[in-house]
């Protein structure tokens, strides 16, 4: 099975250089894999998929970095990597059904769509 990749942006406290992790680590994929097989449904598994990204990247400090504006008026703002991934949430659980279950994915993301049109959650 490949490995599946979702890249976010932080600082290594070593090297003090900007570096991007692949955020999809393996007990987080065995999660979702084990929700699979017992047939959870798409909010169950983004469920899970949420909580685990939180509980790892959620303001921790070597996760963080300070993003700032180049032009005009000053602007600074702490980001960690699961801000940067809170957008993408839905994205991200839609990409990691359909590698981890090709057989199952239309079945579990058909709840995500109603009358041809992808129902949208802003989180």
């Amino acid at each position: 099975m490949k490995k599946l990749e979702w890249y976010a942006f932080y600082q290594e406290s070593n090297t003090n250089k900007l570096k991007y992790a692949n955020v999809l680590y393996d007990t987080l994929i065995e999660r979702v894999k084990k929700l699979i097989r017992k047939n959870a449904d798409y909010d169950e598994i983004k469920k899970e998929i949420d909580i685990s990204l939180m509980s790892r990247y959620w303001s921790r400090c070597e996760y963080e970095v300070i993003v700032s504006n180049w032009i005009g008026k000053a602007f600074e703002q702490k980001i960690d990597v699961y801000w940067q991934l809170q957008p993408n949430l839905n994205r991200i659980t839609e990409y990691v059904i359909r590698e981890l279950a090709p057989r199952k994915c239309n079945e579990i993301l058909k709840k995500r769509w109603r009358n041809g049109r992808r129902q949208v959650d802003y989180n």
